[in-house]
């Protein structure tokens, strides 16, 4: 026998033949596997519709969170100032008591009323925040286009 490849005898004509019909036939079912999921990927895309469902469900959900925070920030304010009026307060009383030294009595309790005239300040822009936040309705969703709706 004639050698081939490395000394190896040489394949039959016949199953040469076999062997590259099996090698076309492989190949063919790989390419058609290839297009199956070219295909699948292509069914699993999200529509626009849907792509803009979601955004909107995002956006929802980070306005309720963004005023779920103000709302949070509106009350830690309020206590803040309500526990600085307190201390002020309680500044008020050790001074007129005569305990300990008036002056730092007086000058501590003038600070926590600068610290709470600050405090409400902040609930307030944080209230006005929260107020001006609140969704729009309806017609703030985003509608597909073509569909009549002007952007």
């Amino acid at each position: 026998m004639p050698g081939g490849r490395d000394g190896e005898p040489e394949s039959p004509p016949g199953r040469r033949q076999q062997i590259n019909i099996r090698l076309d036939a492989v190949r063919a079912r790989l390419q058609e596997l290839r297009e199956r999921h070219q295909d699948a990927d292509k069914d699993r895309a999200p529509s626009y519709s849907e792509r803009v469902e979601t955004a909107v469900r995002r956006a929802a959900q980070a306005h309720a969170a963004a005023a779920r925070v103000l709302a949070s920030s509106v009350e830690a304010f309020r206590k803040a100032a309500q526990a600085h009026e307190r201390v002020a307060s309680v500044h008020d009383r050790a001074a007129a008591a005569g305990i300990g030294d008036m002056l730092a009595h007086e000058q501590q309790a003038s600070l926590h009323r600068a610290a709470a005239a600050a405090d409400w300040q902040r609930a307030e822009r944080a209230q006005s925040l929260l107020a001006a936040s609140e969704p729009a309705g309806p017609a703030a969703v985003l509608d597909e286009p073509g569909d009549g709706v002007a952007p």
